[in-house]
């Protein structure tokens, strides 16, 4: 497991936790089981997309795209691709 995927369940796990300790029993109801079914897939991959990403934007910048080129491809300025996937580009560099 990457430890991107592991620090994401260790965030939802604490968030359970948290909630867990705060919940009225009384408020509970039970969840359609397909439904959450369905969130728990698309979150999967959800997760699996975003590590893609960031390994296609770490490839593009190592063939020389700018970070102007990659945010423009996300429809973000420079900035904000640099803030959510430089670190991860420096690291597998």
């Amino acid at each position: 497991m990457s430890q991107v995927r592991e620090e994401w369940l260790a965030e939802k796990l604490a968030a359970l936790e948290k909630w867990a300790e705060e919940v009225d029993p009384a408020d509970l109801k039970p969840a359609p089981l397909e439904s959450m079914g369905a969130v728990a897939v698309w979150i999967n991959q959800q997760e699996g997309v975003n590590e893609a990403l960031a390994r296609a934007v770490a490839d593009a910048r190592t063939r020389g795209v700018t970070w102007s080129q990659i945010g423009e491809m996300l429809g973000v300025s420079k900035q904000a691709a640099r803030q959510k996937y430089g670190t991860r580009v420096a690291a597998q560099s």
